[in-house]
């Protein structure tokens, strides 16, 4: 897979210009249509001028607006894909070896994912997630709600204040009630975006709550309105995009976090450990009564 231009722009965010870091936040704020326009209109919606456009864009590595136009055009067709679109013709005699090309592709994926992390956005994420005084409310979509769960999940383990945002609309409404400036909302979104995780993080936004999110190279809508950002890959030559990138992100973050934490994470799990102990007893002891009775 092409690297995108939001992949480009993220790279480069360190070493822009003020004026250039302008450009880049209005591109990436509405990516890709708003990298679709001209000069002049991009030019007036940034506050900056026509050859500042010109400076950035021959930056980023195009010979010109057109030539980096054409690349996100392509990127919108790539971005709206579906598996039936590349499912391919049926072979039932499809070779084995697709097992070893399947793990190369997802190896490289993980790879790739970790090196398109910036560090300054890694480390707002990760200070964020060890805010003992924020409450952490993950939410996915149909597809990404694993991914939220797990890291929900995980993160309940080692530090308090963590909700998921489950698929139900009654629900996600009723946790919005307490959405507040001192909440995270750790969104997962990838492409064929989901409105109402879209929708929910532009709620929850302009209730005070901090976003993270969690998306692939195409950028979900959500990054309008997401303090920090984080990509991973997801082509693969397969019918549906990978979340492997994604799982082995989360687990990455998921031992940062515990390091981070430190001693609360440890006397956590410690308490987690006895309680574990003691339910399971317990369910020995009921099982065994009605083996008894039995």
């Amino acid at each position: 897979m092409d690297t995108t231009v939001a992949e480009i722009i993220r790279a480069q965010l360190d070493s822009l210009t003020k004026s250039e870091r302008k450009i880049a936040k209005l591109l990436l704020e509405d990516y890709p249509v708003s990298g679709l326009a001209g000069i002049p209109s991009i030019a007036e919606a940034a506050g900056v001028s026509a050859p500042t456009i010109v400076r950035f864009v021959a930056k980023l590595g195009f010979k010109n607006i057109a030539e980096m136009r054409e690349r996100l055009q392509a990127e919108i067709s790539t971005r709206l894909a579906s598996p039936l679109e590349r499912i391919g013709p049926a072979d039932s005699h499809a070779p084995i070896t697709l097992l070893g090309s399947s793990e190369a592709e997802l190896l490289d994926a993980v790879t790739r994912s970790f090196v398109s992390v910036n560090p300054n956005e890694l480390e707002q994420f990760i200070r964020l997630l060890c805010d003992l005084d924020r409450e952490i409310i993950p939410i996915g979509g149909r597809i990404s709600h694993v991914l939220a769960q797990h890291l929900s999940w995980s993160l309940q383990v080692l530090r308090p204040h963590v909700r998921v945002a489950r698929p139900s609309v009654g629900e996600r409404i009723n946790l919005l009630l307490d959405v507040d400036d001192h909440s995270v909302v750790v969104a997962f979104d990838y492409r064929r975006y989901q409105p109402d995780t879209i929708r929910f993080v532009e709620v929850a936004k302009a209730e005070g709550a901090t976003v993270l999110l969690v998306t692939d190279p195409y950028l979900s809508p959500a990054a309008k309105n997401a303090d920090v950002v984080l990509t991973s890959a997801i082509g693969s030559s397969g019918v549906f995009d990978a979340l492997t990138p994604s799982f082995a992100l989360i687990e990455a973050l998921l031992t940062l976090v515990a390091k981070r934490l430190g001693g609360p994470a440890t006397d956590r799990l410690v308490k987690y450990e006895k309680l574990t102990a003691k339910i399971l007893e317990d369910d020995q002891r009921v099982i065994g009564s009605y083996r008894g009775q039995g």
